[in-house]
């Protein structure tokens, strides 16, 4: 890391081909070859989340001189905040049909194929994926005994590509890999699997040569079986565009701590010396460099008559260092749109207008997480659906399904108590349950709690029809 602060990543760019194009060699050493173009920048949106940022490489002319390399995990925090926020209670799904019995149904086959696939599991995953380099993956697949299976990929696993038309859809999907052999090292040969709308092409080729086909066959779904979920419309990560900011606070940071050495290392002024050389240990004068370095050493200079004697320092102005770094640190956070939850305007109780108010620019960083993920989620949706009914003949519509996003958000629960009562005569109880930050299942809710009303009445009633309290034992 040397000289002026730079963007360190190149913008992201979608591969678009002919909607009819056929899954040949070609295609595929294109795509590859337009693909190896960002996994640099894949590769260093990564190194951030790692805490390994440019800092780390900053080599100094002088290897004698002090040079501290104090990185910052600020990529890792962003990613965790805007994730846990965005992601933290998982999606929702409900069925929305006045028929109970097609409702709880087709709800309940959809939540076996959900659940045995861990999905929630999973969803955080590819939402950290999407914060971190501004995509992720998702395949499905049916396995040797028929049921459907999900995976989870990383933005460097797979390769979209999309029409050049203005609908813009989803052609096909690369993943290129190869197989590494127990003693850890990879073979010389290369896979590379290819999703279109009908059919997998599974093509291998020896390092150097040509792509063969090896094998296609249908993978039973109606669209290209990858879910992608886009971070945005740009496909960037929360925290790509303020890598700038990230490497100045961090350079800003290790040359205060620079600094420090140089005042700690400071050199003391004899007087009255004349001869600036020094000497070896049989009293043979040393060169001027020589000297220099020995002077270095021993941080003692020797002055002739006339100099004041005492310490010569390093003069620093701590006042506009402090205020540059402040200000970079504070560009962060508002650049990135997620909050510093350690900001002391986030201490006491805050009210829930408060609270929106500081956590707006991450409601709106979510919201457009939201909208991506909404429409991923719904292809999703529409083919599970399409395999339930294939398997077990059913007519369930996927567009009854609706999708929730909870936030895991920080409410002020005295003062959502407080609005529930002042509300409690003009709304309905599900309304007024579900008003509540820490409800989760408000029907649930308003069940038990019908449930625990009439338990208490029965009660109740027993004791008043008692009489004289009198009570037959059996």
């Amino acid at each position: 890391m040397n000289g002026d602060i730079k963007n360190r990543v190149s913008s992201p760019e979608r591969i678009k081909l002919a909607d009819d194009i056929s899954v040949t060699p070609e295609v595929i050493d294109y795509c590859l070859k337009k693909f190896r173009r960002h996994q640099r920048r894949l590769s260093t949106l990564e190194k951030y989340y790692q805490n390994e940022t440019a800092i780390q490489g900053r080599v100094m002319e002088d290897p004698e001189k002090p040079n501290n390399k104090i990185s910052h995990s600020f990529g890792k925090y962003i990613t965790k905040i805007a994730t846990a926020y965005f992601m933290g209670y998982g999606v929702k799904y409900e069925v929305d049909s006045p028929d109970e019995a097609y409702k709880t149904a087709y709800k309940q086959a959809l939540d076996d194929i959900l659940d045995s696939n861990m999905t929630k599991i999973k969803h955080f995953e590819e939402a950290k994926e999407m914060s971190k380099r501004g995509i992720s993956y998702e395949l499905l697949f049916i396995d040797p005994s028929g049921r459907l299976r999900t995976q989870y990929y990383q933005a460097d696993e797979m390769i979209p590509v999309f029409s050049q038309t203005p609908a813009n859809f989803l052609t096909m999907v690369l993943r290129p890999y190869t197989l590494t052999s127990i003693d850890g090292r990879s073979n010389d040969v290369e896979y590379v699997d290819v999703y279109t709308r009908l059919y997998v092409y599974n093509f291998v080729r020896r390092r150097g040569g040509q792509w063969q086909l090896q094998e296609k066959f249908s993978h039973n779904f109606s669209d290209v079986p990858v879910i992608i979920r886009m971070n945005n419309a740009e496909l960037k990560g929360d925290y790509e565009d303020v890598i700038p900011q990230i490497d100045t606070y961090d350079k800003a940071v290790s040359d205060t701590s620079n600094n420090l050495d140089y005042f700690s290392d400071a050199y003391l002024v004899f007087e009255g010396i004349d001869d600036l050389n020094a000497e070896d240990d049989d009293g043979n004068e040393l060169s001027a460099s020589d000297s220099a370095k020995v002077m270095k050493e021993n941080r003692t200079i020797f002055a002739p008559t006339g100099c004041k004697p005492g310490f010569i320092t390093k003069d620093a102005d701590d006042t506009a260092a402090e205020n540059h770094k402040n200000r970079t640190f504070k560009d962060i956070f508002f650049l990135s749109q997620v909050p510093n939850l350690t900001d002391e305007e986030f201490a006491g109780n805050l009210s829930g207008v408060a609270i929106k108010y500081k956590l707006f620019g991450l409601e709106e960083l979510s919201i457009e997480k939201e909208t991506y993920f909404r429409s991923s989620e719904t292809k999703k949706v529409r083919l599970i659906t399409e395999y339930i009914n294939d398997l077990k003949n059913t007519k369930y519509d996927w567009r009854d399904v609706k999708l929730s996003f909870d936030r895991s958000a920080v409410a002020n629960t005295y003062e959502a108590a407080q609005t529930i009562n002042l509300l409690r005569d003009i709304l309905s109880d599900r309304t007024l349950i579900g008003m509540y930050p820490e409800i989760d299942n408000p029907d649930e809710e308003l069940k038990q709690r019908q449930k625990e009303q009439a338990a208490a009445e029965n009660t109740g009633g027993s004791e008043d029809e008692g009489g004289d309290g009198d009570e037959e034992i059996f």
